[in-house]
């Protein structure tokens, strides 16, 4: 806990802050883009190099909400985030999770239908007028079990 807050701000900023977290997985669970977008800063740091292979980058919210958009078109999707460990100083915060992410795509051959993951999520995020939003976001695989062509971002890679 951090010196400057008391501990009832804490516990408060720490629930607005998981509530960001577990809002980012159910807004792609429900293909809400627009809540999506809603908790993200206007520029993410983003690093997926150990899911996707490509190198950190910083990119728009839209972007990124675009790239949500094309990877999980035509998906259903469980997003599960849990162990939060929430670090907070002033306006700024992170939070360690671990998440749980089912893929399941209706239009593919049984034994070729899935793609699950398990790992960690860091996120960082900031203060504006109030409300926190995620300025960066990593993601560290434990586990990758299924066929890699059913998420949109990782056909034919």
């Amino acid at each position: 806990m951090a010196s400057e807050l008391s501990a009832i701000e804490w516990v408060i900023g720490r629930s607005r802050i998981i509530d960001v977290i577990v809002g980012i997985a159910n807004a792609m669970d429900a293909k809400n883009w627009q809540k999506l977008r809603s908790y993200l800063a206007g520029e993410i740091n983003i690093d997926y190099s150990d899911f996707r292979g490509e190198p950190p980058q910083q990119i728009t919210a839209e972007a990124y909400v675009q790239q949500r958009i094309e990877g999980l078109t035509d998906l259903k999707t469980l997003h599960i985030s849990t162990n939060h460990e929430v670090t907070i100083s002033q306006d700024y915060a992170q939070c360690r999770s671990a998440y749980r992410i089912y893929r399941f795509d209706a239009a593919r051959e049984l034994g070729q239908d899935r793609l699950d993951t398990a790992g960690n999520y860091e996120h960082q995020l900031i203060q504006v007028k109030g409300e926190w939003r995620v300025t960066a976001i990593k993601q560290t695989v434990v586990m990758l079990s299924g066929d890699r062509q059913v998420h949109g971002g990782l056909r034919n890679s």
